[in-house]
């Protein structure tokens, strides 16, 4: 019994250290938008340009797949 409750905490652990790191991720993306805009989308599309895009949406689109793959796992604390 106490195996299944460590497993039940280490559930809820990766479930809030996943909608942490969305979060931060959602805070990024609202700062620095309007820096992206000027600096990288109003140029013509480069090499560097795709790189950008691949290295700034790739990791966040991961990560909220990973939290909609958690998200069922809404495990509460009794008491």
């Amino acid at each position: 019994m106490e195996s299944l409750f460590t497993e039940l905490s280490n559930i809820q652990s990766v479930y809030y250290a996943t909608m942490a790191s969305v979060a931060v991720i959602i805070y990024d993306q609202i700062l620095n938008f309007s820096q992206e805009v000027d600096f990288i989308w109003n140029r013509r599309w480069t090499i560097v340009t795709a790189l950008y895009f691949v290295a700034r949406y790739c990791g966040p689109v991961s990560q909220f797949t990973a939290m909609a793959a958690v998200l069922p796992f809404n495990w509460t604390p009794a008491g």
